[in-house]
């Protein structure tokens, strides 16, 4: 139960991203695969924002995510501050022949970061995302939070989970989880490869 009441209190001071949290991963190791295209430093066109994988441990990747400028709520107003670097676990896998993306934090010290996808991760929680991945291209379109939600509460979906004031965090078994996504993989509710890059997707090129 303290954990549960520790992920309210965390949810409720997440950033405008639009993400799908889970408290257990999409793969088991068996699962990983080695991409070396994804390897090297991303960014969106014409963006600072810059996203580095490196290999880490095994068949995964720490992704350095560095935040050029932040805008803080201060709040009859707003103020533009350099933002932070963040780090992330990065677990890159295939459910059949379709390419997906674990997050999860990593090694960060800072508990209230100038830095958007960290305050997206502020709960030790795994989100997903859909990886188109070329040499110099990488698309990512993560699980949207508005149509897992509406499934949830239809009853279209029943995997477990928990109900907080910001949304449902997922706490269903891994084989479970991997069952749902690779279910919904095509659909564009699901994956909605139109989303803007605050609602949880993100189209980056290779800056180096």
């Amino acid at each position: 139960m303290r954990t549960l009441r520790w992920l309210v209190l965390a949810l409720s001071m997440i950033s405008q991203f639009s993400f799908v949290w889970s408290l257990l991963p999409l793969f088991e190791d068996r699962f990983l695969v080695s991409e070396p295209d994804l390897v090297g430093t991303w960014k969106e066109d014409g963006g600072e924002d810059t996203w580095t994988f490196e290999v880490a441990e095994g068949k995964t990747y720490r992704l350095v995510q560095r935040q050029a400028e932040y805008e803080l709520n201060l709040g009859q107003k707003t103020e533009k501050r350099p933002g932070d670097t963040a780090y992330f676990q990065a677990r890159l896998g295939r459910l059949g022949e379709i390419l997906f993306l674990d997050f999860y934090p990593a090694d960060n010290d800072s508990s209230m970061p100038h830095n958007d996808w960290l305050t997206a991760h502020l709960i030790p929680a795994h989100t997903v995302a859909r990886a188109w991945l070329a040499k110099d291209s990488l698309k990512l379109v993560f699980l949207d939070e508005g149509w897992i939600s509406k499934a949830i509460e239809n009853g279209q979906i029943t995997l477990a989970h928990v109900k907080t004031e910001s949304g449902y965090v997922l706490t269903a078994p891994t084989a479970e989880l991997q069952a749902l996504i690779l279910k919904h993989a095509d659909d564009p509710k699901a994956f909605p490869a139109d989303a803007r890059a605050d609602e949880g997707a993100l189209e980056l090129v290779r800056a180096k």
